[in-house]
């Protein structure tokens, strides 16, 4: 039953206002609500669609304390304390995510098909990284750092990159994105949770109608192991230039006993430039053959065993040939303009309930996916 007209202050884009509203009352829950809240998009917190947008696209992308100073000079909105535009972007943060997880529950379940109006590229890219996230102490305990201390000061934000290449490069060019074709994923959750966004994320891009799929990824073993498991028919490539900075580790080793350490090293570039990684690996082992050991030793294997465990992923004259990217560099991007340079600047440490709503935030924004964080009720007026 209605119970009468009630006066609330709320919060625009414009200044604060009062709304007179019908309030009503459930007999049965002994609750009450407005309607007309609901109708018009109005927070639990009392804000309006225009004023949540302002506060979290602005916390997304700088500090808290930076973003209130902003919007003040540039709106006339006061904000007292800046702990208010953290509240807000963490709130549309999380309810993007839940209408993110909404959206791939639908595509699991077959009752949502993204469509496909467009011929299908040649070339599919699935790029996987990973980069630290600065914590406060209580989210890194127990965990192994590399610090002196022996003590881990963040945690690991897993990025994922996927996007198309219409046509392979030809006539030795180099290979180019499609324009707008770029998505991303960044979340806190382990190697399988990690997996399951990827794999889902790989079935809403339609990814699984394209000829050639390639996984570009450093030398990390659990990179590998998801690729091998989501994508066995895929081609996997070692990120070129973490191949070639292992070879330039390997060479300074020998420094001491080498007469042109230059010339070795454009020696052995040139070796993993036409995929021969045997070559490189017998052009140290004779380097070896006065009997290194102790520390040395140890360095030399794990490097060589780097190359030759990845021997197969790094045959780059073929995927040079065939007009194929052979490097991370837009995941590793990724990682600067997702993660880095929200998260990374002086003096923040985040938890991850604090974090994960803005990294969402950033990697939607930047995947063009912008209609799932506004068109929904906490932070979009619905359409009449």
């Amino acid at each position: 039953r209605m119970a009468g007209v009630r006066p609330r202050m709320i919060r625009t884009a414009l200044g604060e206002g009062h709304l007179e509203r019908p309030w009503w009352h459930c007999g049965s829950c002994h609750s009450g609500f407005a309607p007309v809240e609901t109708r018009y998009g109005i927070s639990a917190a009392g804000t309006s669609p225009g004023y949540d947008k302002i506060l979290a696209l602005t916390g997304a992308e700088q500090s808290f304390r930076a973003s209130a100073r902003l919007i003040t000079e540039l709106t006339g909105i006061r904000l007292a304390p800046a702990t208010t535009v953290a509240r807000t972007t963490r709130r549309v943060g999380a309810a993007a995510r839940e209408s993110a997880d909404a959206e791939t529950a639908a595509i699991k379940a077959g009752t949502r098909i993204p469509l496909v109006t467009e011929p299908a590229p040649e070339l599919c890219y699935i790029l996987i990284d990973g980069t630290g996230a600065p914590m406060v102490p209580k989210e890194t305990e127990g965990r192994q750092g590399k610090g002196s201390d022996g003590r881990s000061r963040t945690r690991e934000v897993k990025i994922g990159c996927l996007f198309t290449q219409a046509h392979a490069a030809t006539g030795g060019g180099e290979p180019t994105q499609d324009r707008h074709s770029a998505s991303y994923i960044a979340t806190f959750e382990a190697a399988e949770g990690f997996a399951d966004q990827l794999r889902d994320e790989h079935r809403r891009r339609g990814f699984d109608r394209i000829r050639q799929p390639i996984v570009i990824g450093d030398g990390a073993k659990w990179i590998w192991n998801i690729a091998e498991r989501l994508f066995p028919e895929a081609t996997h490539i070692v990120d070129y230039w973490h191949a070639s900075e292992h070879v330039h580790d390997l060479v300074k080793i020998f420094d001491h006993i080498l007469s042109d350490p230059a010339a070795f090293t454009q020696q052995l570039i040139g070796h993993l430039d036409n995929g021969n990684i045997n070559a490189i690996v017998t052009a140290v082992e004779a380097l070896r053959l006065g009997g290194y050991k102790g520390n040395l030793a140890a360095k030399t294997s794990k490097a060589l065993e780097y190359l030759t465990g990845n021997a197969h992923r790094m045959q780059y004259h073929h995927y040079r040939a065939n007009g194929w990217f052979i490097g991370s560099g837009p995941v590793e991007a990724a990682c600067k303009t997702i993660v880095a340079q929200r998260a990374k600047q002086a003096g923040m440490r985040w938890t991850t309930n604090g974090l994960n709503p803005i990294l969402t935030l950033r990697a939607l924004t930047r995947s063009g996916r912008d209609p799932l964080i506004w068109d929904n009720d906490l932070s979009q007026t619905p359409p009449a």
